[in-house]
């Protein structure tokens, strides 16, 4: 079975990874987290004794080679078959400002970019970096970052959505990241994917009242484009339909931008 490195781990999609690898007790799970104690606590609650957490911050590059020395010794052989990026970091006071919205404040919007740019982007590419040498060790040969619909122009034109302005930005821009490894790893059948995860149920606090209107309209929009869709899913269901791609995805799929179908029905 399949190893596995995970990052973004500590909630969400990301643990709901941990949990549905952990089922397995041949996979090597390997989680990264800002900050492993409150995950591993986590684990042990829930009995998942087979996941090991390290520590990484997309933001510092030593951690992450210093948490791929470390998964190396983990693996077999310091072989690495999978690398799933899920880590994402946003600022919740721009996430409902459109882009015209940002003219009377520049400076908020120098500050989301440029914070954003530096962990979901650069810090992407330097995860890639360090774990690729454990990849070209592995026999999958399987590179996934996590993606979101909304990256798509065509979606975001034909819904008419305006809000997360930067999110959306940042992963139009990790799609190309994507393709330029793509092309470059081929020759080495290194297989590199940007996946969209769909809509997960992934709140773990109650919702405020102006939380509740924010996503009804949400809903009602995306129900609008997709009226077969019925609804955000949990984590794990989106996670098992992720994997399905995954283990699916072959060298002539390198560089996709996919959805959890394994086409582009983003809901």
């Amino acid at each position: 079975m399949p190893s596995i490195v995970i990052v973004g781990a500590s909630r969400g999609l990301g643990f709901a990874w941990l949990q549905y690898l952990s089922r397995d007790s041949k996979n090597t799970v390997i989680g990264l987290v800002r900050t492993p104690p409150p995950v591993e606590e986590r684990l042990a609650k829930e009995g998942i004794s087979n996941v090991h957490i390290l520590h990484g911050d997309m933001s510092d590059y030593q951690s992450l080679t210093a948490a791929a020395s470390l998964a190396s010794s983990i693996l077999p052989d310091g072989a690495l078959d999978i690398i799933i990026n899920n880590g994402y970091t946003a600022m919740n006071e721009t996430l409902l400002t459109p882009p015209s919205g940002f003219a009377s404040q520049p400076h908020l919007l120098n500050k989301d970019m440029h914070a954003s740019l530096d962990v979901n982007v650069i810090g992407v590419v330097n995860f890639i970096n360090t774990f690729l040498p454990l990849i070209l060790r592995g026999q999958a040969k399987k590179i996934v970052v996590i993606s979101t619909g909304g990256a798509d122009p065509d979606m975001a034109v034909a819904m008419g959505i305006t809000f997360q302005f930067t999110m959306w930005v940042m992963k139009a821009a990790l799609n190309m990241v994507v393709a330029k490894f793509a092309a470059e790893l081929k020759t080495q059948d290194v297989k590199v994917l940007a996946l969209s995860p769909s809509i997960a149920a992934t709140a773990e606090a109650p919702p405020s009242m102006e939380e509740i209107k924010f996503f009804a309209s949400l809903l009602d929009t995306f129900k609008n484009a997709y009226p077969d869709w019925s609804g955000p899913m949990t984590p794990l269901e989106s996670v098992e339909l992720q994997m399905k791609v995954i283990e699916n995805l072959t060298i002539e799929d390198t560089g996709q931008f996919l959805s959890h179908w394994g086409n582009k029905k983003w809901l």
